[in-house]
């Protein structure tokens, strides 16, 4: 038998509360568009098809959880991947569950970790300058 490792409560309740804010097709769809760089409401709305109010409220539950943040850009408001958190729950994956591999292949899909500040930290990125 495998040995079997065991997880700090902090982590599954981070980790918990990620899966259970994510298990809405549209704050799932909202996080996949952020993690393509920072965007506004009107952005978001567009790209997705959804109204305003309902981007807005799916917004706010992932703020609240400390997944996205937000800041003002004039009239805008700029949402963006609170990236320390994404990457605390990815350091929990890769150090937990693949022993501190850095590393994985999912089906099709190769799943690695890298450093801080690397090249591949889009939602980092600034946003790009709004036209008024």
């Amino acid at each position: 038998m495998p040995e079997r490792r065991t997880f700090p409560p902090e982590y599954v309740a981070l980790a918990a509360g990620l899966l259970g804010v994510l298990s809405h097709e549209t704050r799932l769809h909202l996080v996949l568009a952020l993690a393509q760089g920072p965007a506004t409401v009107t952005e978001l709305c567009a790209l997705l098809g959804l109204g305003q109010s309902n981007a807005s409220h799916h917004l706010a539950l992932l703020r609240a959880r400390g997944l996205v943040t937000d800041r003002r850009d004039g009239q805008f408001v700029v949402y963006q991947l609170n990236v320390p958190v994404w990457r605390q729950v990815a350091d929990g994956f890769f150090d937990r569950l693949l022993g501190g591999q850095d590393a994985v292949t999912l089906q099709h899909v190769r799943v690695e970790r890298r450093p801080a500040g690397s090249a591949d930290d889009r939602a980092e990125r600034p946003a790009p300058a709004r036209r008024r």
